[in-house]
């Protein structure tokens, strides 16, 4: 813990670093640069200063296991022990009731994430399909059969930007889908343990660092390297970095 405080304080000095002093599970990012932290059942909103904006929290669905922040009008919140979503709205404000997701597949569902046009999508490795729900709670449309892309890995991460589906294979790749769920391409990235989309750019995570894709080039772009935060989770947004390691977020500018 030591090491990791010191290296925090090298590569962010007090004079440009916003931290914020929190216990946490995870924490997740919006475009305007808004840190949603959560911790078991409670949901915070910190602005890019670090201060608090509001808190929500719904004890009797358990713990949070996910957000999409992808909308901040409408955030998605899963709560897989109950297998329910509920959508906040930017105030962290119940938009509507639970939704039981049993209502459109009668295994668990894994992943979840909001689409921007209506509704969300959720996926299990039971049924191997992406499943896209209307606002109104009717199947728009179902993916094909899943498992043929990348054989015997599960998914554990979906997003959609852009008005395309992402799904991590971790160790293999990422599968990308169009709108209707339907094979788009897939991209092959050994090792890869995370990833996510920003200014569309497709940025991943190895053991050794933070990568750009550059499909065009021999080689993609390490753009931060990991050797001393392996055990932190970090999040790219706007050209900025997210550092949380449980305890406390660190905010600093990057240059990519």
């Amino acid at each position: 813990m030591l090491q990791f405080l010191l290296w925090i304080s090298l590569l962010f000095p007090s004079q440009n670093n916003v931290q914020i002093n929190q216990i946490h599970d995870f924490i997740s990012v919006d475009h305007l640069g808004n840190i949603f932290v959560v911790n078991k059942s409670e949901l915070m909103e910190f602005n890019s200063k670090g201060e608090k904006l509001s808190v929500f929290s719904n004890s009797m669905l358990g713990s949070i296991c996910h957000i999409d922040v992808s909308n901040p009008l409408r955030i998605l919140i899963f709560y897989n022990d109950f297998n329910q979503i509920l959508f906040l709205d930017r105030n962290l404000a119940e938009i509507g009731g639970e939704i039981d997701l049993f209502e459109f597949s009668d295994n668990e569902t894994e992943l979840v994430c909001t689409s921007a046009n209506g509704g969300f999508w959720i996926y299990n490795s039971n049924d191997n399909q992406a499943i896209h729900i209307s606002d109104i709670g009717k199947i728009i449309n179902q993916s094909s059969l899943l498992n043929s892309f990348f054989q015997d890995c599960i998914p554990d991460k979906m997003l959609e930007y852009n008005n395309d589906l992402y799904l991590l294979y971790p160790e293999m790749g990422i599968l990308n889908l169009d709108r209707n769920g339907q094979f788009k391409k897939k991209i092959s990235l050994p090792g890869i343990k995370n990833f996510q989309i920003s200014k569309n750019t497709l940025l991943y995570t190895t053991e050794s660092g933070i990568y750009s894709f550059q499909p065009m080039a021999k080689e993609d772009k390490l753009i931060f390297n990991l050797e001393d935060s392996k055990d932190a989770q970090l999040t790219i947004q706007n050209n900025i970095l997210y550092v949380s390691n449980k305890k406390s977020i660190s905010i600093k500018a990057l240059t990519l």
